[in-house]
């Protein structure tokens, strides 16, 4: 009868070798990990510029400006700063810009007398004939009534996975524009300045931002994460730094310079690149949590973090500025100083008013009803029915007007 071999050795042999082979698997998983931490470590962990010598010939000047009542006396300069219009969606921002300058002519009225509010628009063509038309100027500038744009672009090959860096960078590229103003405000297009804003500066010179909608608890601990390995300051009870920054051209420039050097790193650190790209992040399937589509909210919360330190450096508030457009508020002197269009189909929404749905039994109001937040409705629907160069004149002329009554 036949019988296998009983062949030890050679089970003990392939026993040995099944082992070996395991044992090196094992030591390749530890190694190839240990290496990967190290790379962590080494580009994201403490980085070679300690966080004091960013900020170490930085310098705020002295608030030149007390009480309200007293800075309405002196002749202050601010100017609004819009940071990106779109040429492809020249369209949708010509509309937008429209009825922005629309709610800057009503916050003219009642603007002090001695006060100038300006508006740059950074856009890659400066010679947009309906821009013109609005009394926009390239020249510097000379006077208190003009409006000039300004754009270069130099930073597509640097991220293109995210465009929406034209919506700071700008501000970083070109501070030199608007150095010589009192008071900045960062702005997006779709907004409405109110009567509010009007007679309104920042208190103590503060730097003040509005409301933004990120702040969730994964995001909020994977924030204090980066600032904790960066070596910078980090407040956790400071949440939703809104996308509209209004304080003084030195801290301004910082905060969007330091915001823009945040987003490179998040970008390259912090997300795949799967999720860096626009096939992917475009349909937000993470949201709310870590989306690449808000990349310029998570680098100006810490680019605020790091420069003010949350008040401690400089004063710094939250204040109701990107006051939602569907909000029923009333929108008078003492209402909302600032209010934003966001993606929603709810009155009053800037989608419905691009697709010229507000007609019929939706149309929108014909006069001001200032017992609601109408305003922007109002706004937006006078801005149609008037011309460029005529609202370009009355800008002109808003201003003249007040100086006038005062003499």
């Amino acid at each position: 009868m036949w019988k296998p071999l009983q062949n030890t050795k050679s089970v003990t042999l392939v026993q040995g070798c099944l082992f070996a082979i395991t044992a090196f698997i094992i030591l390749m998983t530890v190694v190839a990990y240990h290496s990967y931490l190290v790379y962590r470590v080494r580009i994201s962990g403490p980085r070679t510029t300690p966080p004091e010598a960013v900020l170490s010939d930085f310098s705020v000047p002295p608030c030149l400006f007390g009480d309200l009542p007293s800075a309405r006396q002196q002749p202050v300069l601010r100017v609004v700063v819009v940071v990106y219009f779109s040429i492809p969606q020249k369209s949708t921002y010509l509309d937008q810009l429209k009825w922005c300058m629309r709610s800057l002519l009503e916050m003219a009225e009642t603007e002090p007398p001695l006060w100038r509010t300006d508006l740059i628009i950074y856009m890659e063509n400066v010679t947009l004939p309906q821009v013109l038309d609005l009394g926009c100027s390239t020249a510097p500038r000379r006077n208190a009534f003009q409006v000039y744009p300004e754009y270069e672009r130099n930073l597509q090959e640097q991220m293109k996975e995210y465009p929406y860096l034209d919506s700071i960078y700008p501000l970083v590229e070109h501070s030199s524009s608007y150095s010589k103003y009192d008071f900045v405000v960062r702005s997006d297009l779709d907004v409405f300045f109110t009567p509010a804003f009007a007679g309104w500066i920042p208190p103590n010179c503060a730097f003040v931002t509005g409301n933004g909608g990120y702040s969730d608890t994964f995001n909020m601990e994977k924030l204090a994460h980066v600032a904790s390995y960066s070596g910078i300051h980090f407040n956790a009870s400071v949440r939703n730094v809104g996308s509209t920054w209004i304080g003084t051209p030195q801290l301004v420039a910082k905060v969007a310079e330091r915001t823009v050097h945040w987003m490179v790193h998040l970008s390259r650190i912090e997300f795949s690149p799967k999720q860096r790209t626009i096939a992917w992040w475009g349909g937000a399937p993470l949201w709310m949590e870590w989306h690449y589509g808000v990349l310029s909210m998570y680098g100006g919360h810490l680019a605020v973090n790091e420069v003010l330190e949350s008040g401690k450096r400089h004063p710094y508030l939250k204040l109701d500025l990107d006051h939602p457009t569907t909000s029923s508020a009333s929108c008078t002197v003492d209402g909302p100083l600032h209010l934003h269009t966001y993606q929603s189909n709810v009155y009053f929404s800037k989608s419905e008013f691009n697709n010229r749905k507000y007609v019929g039994a939706s149309a929108l109001p014909a006069f001001l009803n200032s017992t609601r937040c109408d305003y922007a409705a109002y706004l937006a629907a006078d801005s149609l029915v008037m011309t460029s160069v005529g609202l370009a004149e009355r800008l002109r002329s808003a201003k003249l007007t007040t100086l006038q009554k005062r003499v």
